[in-house]
């Protein structure tokens, strides 16, 4: 503890009055006595000052300069660390890769070596860096668009047929690899878990992560809650030799993206509850929200026909056959098959009026229908049976369920009245960037979720939208078939979120700095503000805009204030 003034005047005090005691009656070292307290103290403590302040002022000129060059180090080699595994990351924008702690050290040496500003400090540098490294966790990295893009753009449409299913897929896996809705199973189709185990081995060589893909299964038991169950399908032809090779390059970039909407959408189900559209929600949330019951009957529903016969007039087994198709569980119906299912017997038997379907046949019927609709046989054939028995007249006599028939018969969207009322079209932005004016835009992906907000009983996907753009809109300037260039939408106003966000984080940055004397190095990543944007949109339920777009706005509005490529000065947030 430092002592009071007061405390070392008395000390010093005290010290000299026991010399001068000391030496009074020696004339010789009284005399020397009195030169050193006259003559050197006052200049040693003189010099002493002077050393003192050189040495404050060189330290806070190094600390400046030390600053400045870690995060600028940071920003440009994007290093990760994981704690569980010990091992270190790279991202350079568009994938992840391992890399060595000596060469990280290797690269940062020579990086300082050429900075001669901070060279005194060069070892104290590169141990504060390093420590900042293993403070950034790959998994809580937020990846760039052309890494999601590629990833979403490899999922879908070969494995995937939409990018929604692909997004909530990743969910998922990144849901399980921070352990959350553990009590989830999601059921596959068998050919799915060759892709699942490589993922698992990848998840395990990578980020050290064992069962990443535990929840998913391939056959029903009757031990699962079906509100516990959800749906995930894939498509029929891919080649799991290729995904294989191919998982062994994007692996970990796959991993990290998984990682990052587990973040960004909180888990898998908030996902599909808030952010898939309507189709994939309802096949997702299929058995959650349907009993053995219901699912038998939207198959009656859709594939079997109940039969009043008039004694006086046959029926016209036609008059269905091409109109009036019922609407599938989720979405357009696909056509069953209309070719023989048993011959001999038939399959439908006609006699004295009454038409009758056998149970064989019966349950052929139900495996196509839930091959049609991509579903897992969830319902065991006993009770399959007994749930038909209590809903169709069935005869023991021939194993038959009579006075039935099967049938199989073939929506229209509002998105123009859609683009009409919401969407805002502009010239395009002026050559120079100015204060009043951003080039807007919506990405497809955001304007299928408008459009759902918009029209909560109806769907679409990416790639109608994308057409429907195209075909009634050909001037919209359209880039890589994602960012809709020059529109906005009044349901969603997000240059007004991010002026908000950026009003209250620079109250939030004057506030952090309080008394604190501000000066040049006092800068703001990107990724801060991001952070900070994606926070306040969450706290308000407001939609999130995409980095990409979000950095767009700063280079076009903050261009003035901006240094280091990445970084926001001082000026901004101060002024």
């Amino acid at each position: 503890m430092q002592k009071m003034p007061e405390d070392v005047f008395e000390e010093c005090k005290s010290s000299l009055e026991n010399m001068y005691a000391l030496y009074s009656q020696h004339p010789y070292m009284l005399q020397r006595f009195h030169y050193h307290m006259t003559t050197y103290l006052p200049g040693t403590l003189t010099n002493e000052l002077k050393g003192y302040d050189k040495r404050v002022d060189r330290t806070n000129t190094l600390t400046n300069e030390q600053q400045i060059f870690i995060q600028v180090f940071l920003s440009k080699n994007a290093y990760y660390y994981l704690p569980n595994n010990g091992c270190f990351y790279e991202y350079d924008g568009k994938h992840y890769k391992p890399v060595k702690e000596d060469d990280i050290q290797h690269k940062l040496l020579s990086t300082i070596s050429n900075d001669k500003t901070i060279m005194p400090w060069k070892h104290k540098t590169k141990i504060n860096i390093i420590k900042q490294i293993k403070e950034r966790h790959i998994l809580k990295s937020v990846p760039e668009t052309d890494t999601i893009q590629n990833i979403l753009g490899i999922l879908s449409p070969s494995i995937f047929t939409s990018k929604n299913q692909a997004k909530y897929f990743l969910t998922i896996i990144g849901d399980n690899i921070f352990k959350k809705n553990s009590d989830l199973i999601f059921l596959v189709d068998v050919k799915t878990r060759r892709l699942l185990t490589e993922i698992d081995n990848i998840a395990y060589m990578m980020i050290g992560h064992a069962n990443t893909t535990h929840n998913f299964m391939t056959k029903y038991h009757e031990s699962h809650d079906y509100n516990n169950c959800r749906l995930l399908k894939t498509n029929e032809v891919y080649s799991m030799d290729l995904w294989k090779d191919l998982l062994q390059k994007i692996g970990l970039d796959l991993l990290c993206v998984a990682a990052h909407y587990s973040a960004r959408y909180e888990t898998s189900e908030n996902y599909i509850m808030n952010k898939a559209d309507s189709v994939l929600k309802t096949y997702t949330l299929f058995l959650k929200n349907n009993t053995q019951q219901q699912i038998v009957d939207k198959f009656i529903s859709h594939s079997i026909q109940k039969v009043s016969i008039d004694s006086n007039a046959d029926l016209d087994l036609n008059s269905n056959s091409s109109s009036h198709m019922q609407q599938s569980i989720y979405g357009t119906s696909p056509q069953l098959s209309s070719s023989p299912i048993e011959s001999g017997a038939g399959f439908l038997m006609k006699k004295a009026f009454n038409y009758a379907i056998s149970w064989k046949n019966m349950h052929y019927l139900w495996k196509q229908y839930l091959s049609a609709f991509s579903l897992p046989n969830v319902i065991y054939s006993n009770t399959l049976k007994t749930i038909f028995k209590e809903r169709l007249q069935y005869q023991d006599l021939g194993d038959t369920f009579v006075n039935v028939t099967s049938k199989y018969l073939p929506l229209v969207s509002d998105f123009l009245a859609f683009w009409d009322e919401t969407i805002n079209m502009s010239e395009g932005m002026t050559e120079e960037p100015n204060e009043s004016y951003f080039d807007n835009e919506l990405e497809v992906d955001e304007i299928c979720m408008l459009f759902k907000s918009w029209h909560n009983n109806n769907s679409i996907t990416e790639t109608d939208v994308l057409k429907l753009l195209k075909h009634f809109f050909p001037t919209l300037e359209i880039v890589e078939d994602k960012y809709v260039l020059n529109v906005s939408c009044n349901l969603w106003d997000k240059v007004q979120d991010i002026n908000q966000a950026l009003q209250q984080y620079k109250t939030h940055l004057k506030q952090m700095m309080g008394d604190i004397p501000v000066n040049e190095h006092n800068i703001v990543s990107f990724d801060s503000a991001y952070n900070f944007y994606t926070t306040y949109c969450c706290s308000l339920s407001s939609n999130v805009a995409s980095k990409r777009y979000f950095e767009k706005y700063l280079y076009s509005m903050l261009h003035n204030f901006i240094v280091f490529e990445r970084f926001i000065c001082v000026d901004w947030y101060m002024n």
